[in-house]
């Protein structure tokens, strides 16, 4: 398993949005992308999945921008790098729908067992991890903003 940048970049820019929404008003990807030293252009696309996920709210026009769509304990690390299109699989016979597809030694294959056990691990802790478990780091970057 790799993380993309969508998953990197992506939890970065919410939890700057978690800590940014304290102001009672959308927050723009201009200033996200200010903060976090990322491409507005690149945030639009992954706020666009994580618009259509239910994770945020956009609003348009002036003063308009992004806010959270849930409260920070209800949204897990999960939801955020599922949202943005990462999978989380470790080896390709980890999938359970395709193990005998992609692997001929699957029904013998002590090793198979590990990366599923493995994968199944990092995906608990990314549905048990919460943003309120986050502590909030951003309230630093703004002073220097």
């Amino acid at each position: 398993m790799r993380m993309t940048t969508r998953g990197l970049y992506g939890l970065r820019a919410i939890l700057t949005l978690a800590e940014l929404s304290d102001e009672q008003k959308p927050v723009s990807l201009q200033r996200i992308a200010q903060i976090e030293g990322l491409s507005p252009e690149f945030l639009q696309q992954i706020f666009y999945k994580l618009r259509k996920a239910g994770i945020v709210k956009a609003f348009r026009g002036p003063g308009g921008g992004f806010s959270l769509n849930k409260k920070l304990n209800e949204i897990s690390t999960y939801d955020i790098l599922f949202a943005v299109g990462e999978t989380l699989e470790i080896v390709p016979c980890s999938i359970e729908k395709n193990r005998r597809k992609i692997c001929p030694n699957c029904n013998f294959c002590d090793a198979g067992d590990f990366w599923i056990g493995m994968e199944r691990t990092i995906v608990e802790y990314a549905k048990s991890t919460y943003l309120s478990d986050f502590p909030h780091r951003a309230r630093a970057l703004l002073k220097q903003a």
